[in-house]
């Protein structure tokens, strides 16, 4: 079984999986996965050949918050860079769940916006409150304007709860989202 992962920035997805990985699923990281095509080489040359040597850091790797904020303020460059990114980040989480014998939870928070629900057996979304999700990202270092801004990048969260299989909600405690993950994956299995 491959479950797609998906919910707004916020919501704690990285936290279901962990839930899931508990109870024995392999998880692929879609943003993890971002991160190391970001990072390769061809990646480098051609974000440098677009933006200059602005967008690398110290020591030479990519400066994600210099190309969040980029990408984040202009869509024509937010569509570059997923251009750049995406080919290779699709065909690493082909590569990550290749293997049917065993149950991958993948997630992936563009799951939606990028018409990738049919490469799933089930699609599963985390849904929190609007306030538990700015808390969360202020307490990840973004402005309040910069967290809504991601917010806003990425399709309505009750758009994605509307096209999900199965929803987890996650305003409470981590004991509360694991009860519900384990209910889920119960159910899931005695439909297998």
């Amino acid at each position: 079984m491959v479950i797609g992962l998906t919910g707004g920035i916020g919501c704690g997805k990285s936290a279901a999986s962990a839930c899931f990985a508990r109870r024995g699923f392999l998880v692929v990281d879609a943003d993890a996965l971002a991160r190391e095509v970001l990072g390769s080489p061809a990646c480098v040359d051609q974000m440098v050949g677009r933006w200059g040597r602005a967008c690398l850091d110290r020591e030479g790797a990519p400066d994600r918050s210099w190309i969040a904020a980029k990408v984040f303020a202009d869509p024509t460059e937010r569509a570059f860079l997923e251009g750049l990114t995406h080919p290779e980040v699709a065909r690493r989480r082909a590569l990550a769940v290749a293997d049917r014998s065993r149950s991958h939870v993948v997630e992936i928070p563009l799951l939606f916006e990028k018409n990738l629900a049919g490469e799933f057996d089930v699609v599963v979304c985390v849904s929190s409150s609007e306030p538990v999700r700015l808390r969360r990202l202020e307490q990840r270092g973004l402005s309040p304007a910069a967290a809504k801004a991601r917010m806003n990048s990425q399709a309505p969260l009750d758009e994605k709860v509307r096209k999900s299989d199965h929803v987890l909600y996650n305003d409470g405690d981590l004991d509360f989202l694991d009860a519900q993950v384990g209910a889920l994956v119960a159910r899931l299995q005695a439909a297998s």
